[in-house]
């Protein structure tokens, strides 16, 4: 009997004796998008729940050769408490872990920090406060404008935050927040308003940021 189960499964090929793909792997699969906290444009690479070589197979966007030379290096990936991005050679390109919400990211020891977050059509870059100063808005998806938003700049802001100005017309929904600082938050943008209120946004195009949490849907958009 076991003489004929070897048969059959040889016969079958190696894929019939092949381990499954641990869970954990399957989920991490997909493309990502690698970007850095400096604003600058980053790439996106494929992580691939197919084996290579002892590790798994990793496929870096043509993109990724000008913006982030490391990941253009990457043949391939594990996962090891996070990501960790492999050359051909086997050694660590990038070694990404997760903090407290999940988010993948490089050592702040090591700048700049790189984000791995899942890829989104129209999003090429993290969130950075010197490129959000200027005029914007917030409405519901596709909407009338409920409160337009102006972001500067002073002496007193670090890297991370700007001051905030609401305009008029404001819904009254959103004037109650009194919003006056935002600041960039990992990959996540914050608006903070008197005395503890706060609005989450994460991007979701070129320019424009949408909410995340719960309650109705609201986005931030440019100005024209």
């Amino acid at each position: 009997m076991r003489g004929l189960l070897a048969a059959l499964l040889l016969a079958l090929g190696p894929e019939a004796v092949a381990a499954p793909v641990p869970s954990f792997i399957a989920d991490s699969a997909g493309t990502w998008l690698v970007a850095t906290d400096d604003g600058r444009p980053g790439c996106r690479v494929a992580l691939a729940a197919e084996r290579a070589g002892k590790a798994w197979r990793a496929t870096p966007d043509a993109a990724c050769a000008a913006r982030l030379p490391a990941v253009a290096r990457a043949v391939a990936w594990e996962y090891q408490g996070g990501v960790r991005l492999l050359g051909p050679d086997g050694k660590v390109l990038l070694a990404f872990g997760e903090d407290e919400t999940t988010l993948l990211k490089t050592a702040f020891e090591t700048p700049p920090v790189h984000f791995m977050v899942r890829a989104r059509a129209g999003v090429e870059r993290a969130p950075h406060a010197p490129a959000l100063v200027g005029a914007w808005a917030l409405r519901r998806p596709g909407g009338p404008v409920l409160c337009p938003l102006t972001l500067t700049r002073g002496a007193k802001e670090g890297e991370t935050e700007l001051s905030l100005k609401t305009g008029t017309p404001c819904d009254p929904a959103v004037a109650r927040l009194r919003l006056d600082t935002a600041r960039v938050e990992d990959f996540t943008l914050m608006l903070y308003g008197k005395p503890e209120t706060s609005l989450s946004f994460e991007p979701s195009g070129a320019e424009s940021y949408a909410k995340t949490g719960g309650g109705k849907p609201l986005e931030m958009v440019r100005a024209p």
